[in-house]
């Protein structure tokens, strides 16, 4: 069995060594876990997380690092395979496993040497955010304001962010992109999360465009804060364009559940998230951290209101485009779940 030590004042590292049985691991072998921002679902998820691992495995020295959605991949792809884990996004998990998108930039031929131990069962959900007061008359969808060709002030998530990826290639299904807004007088800027709230509330942007889980805090102040607050609706078919063109969407519907602005649901494109590792991490290791997450699952769903949905017979299923590891295949088997 693996231990692991005392978390340090920062609540992230931990030391330890590795169990004499794996004769082929170096001892105290560090592992990296590459969450992401500071606040964030990932940083959250992994901070319980290795708090679980701390209780119930031996052995591991771990440490949470701010990572993304995006280049998580690349770290894990690139790492020595017992020495990081790490999260990313369906819509990622597509991307890497086929070398498209922001990754087949960098990466054409892919990044295939990655599996899933779970995911996340926490989706997050896309939207585009306007005042009533802004918007010509008549219009209610985001294709209608299109047509418009408007010059407003576009806020999408920062450069890089699956999120601002989910936003360009909208525009793209409804045949626009950034440079058109541009084009038509308007202007566009990338924003982290919290500058959305800050942006749409100063009236420093008309249309904001996140992709986020439900409910979020910044999507609370705008939404608490702006009286015509308008969610535009999105055509069903562009929707069903963009899961078609692109791996790794949900086409689901938005919750209305959360915000006073929003009174009823509305057809969107979602993404959930998964725990990955190198495809050569070694299966013990793999094992006991699915382990300990299956087992632990409750607490996970306890401890965060945006893992409510964290239920183990879930879970261990349709993990992106990221195939089980065999670890962590044989741990949802063990314990009922495969």
């Amino acid at each position: 069995m693996y231990h692991l030590k005392t978390i340090t004042a920062a609540g992230l590292t931990l030391a330890a060594t590795l169990p004499a049985s794996h004769t082929a691991m170096a001892q105290n072998e560090p592992i990296t876990a590459y969450a992401g921002s500071v606040g964030g679902l990932y940083m959250e998820v992994m901070s319980v997380w290795i708090s679980q691992w701390e209780t119930d495995i031996e052995g591991l020295d771990i440490s949470a690092v701010s990572g993304g959605g995006t280049t998580n991949p690349f770290h894990i792809s690139r790492s020595q395979p017992n020495q990081a884990v790490g999260l990313t996004d369906t819509i990622t998990s597509a991307d890497a496993m086929e070398g498209t998108g922001d990754i087949g930039d960098r990466a054409p031929e892919g990044l295939r040497n990655l599996r899933a131990l779970v995911r996340l069962n926490a989706l997050s959900y896309s939207s585009f955010l306007t005042r009533k007061s802004l918007l010509p008359e008549g219009v209610t969808t985001l294709g209608e304001l299109l047509e418009q060709q408007p010059s407003m002030r576009w806020a999408f998530l920062q450069r890089g962010n699956p999120g601002e990826l989910t936003g360009r290639r909208f525009l793209e299904t409804y045949g626009s992109s950034f440079e058109e807004l541009a084009e038509w007088g308007g202007r566009t800027s990338f924003n982290p999360q919290g500058e959305h709230s800050s942006l749409m509330i100063d009236g420093h942007v008309d249309v904001s465009m996140v992709m986020t889980r439900v409910p979020a805090a910044f999507m609370l102040d705008i939404d608490a804060s702006i009286r015509d607050l308008v969610w535009l609706a999105i055509e069903e078919e562009m929707v069903d364009q963009l899961v078609e063109s692109y791996g790794g969407y949900i086409k689901t519907e938005y919750p209305a559940d959360f915000y006073d602005s929003l009174s009823e649901p509305f057809v969107t494109a979602a993404v959930d998230h998964v725990l990955f590792v190198h495809e050569d991490m070694d299966d013990e290791l793999a094992y006991q951290l699915t382990h300990t997450v299956l087992e632990n699952a409750e607490a996970m769903r306890n401890s965060l209101q945006s893992m409510s949905e964290f239920y183990p017979d879930v879970i261990c299923h349709d993990t992106g485009q990221f195939d089980l590891h065999p670890g962590a295949e044989r741990a949802c088997m063990e314990l009922g779940y495969l």
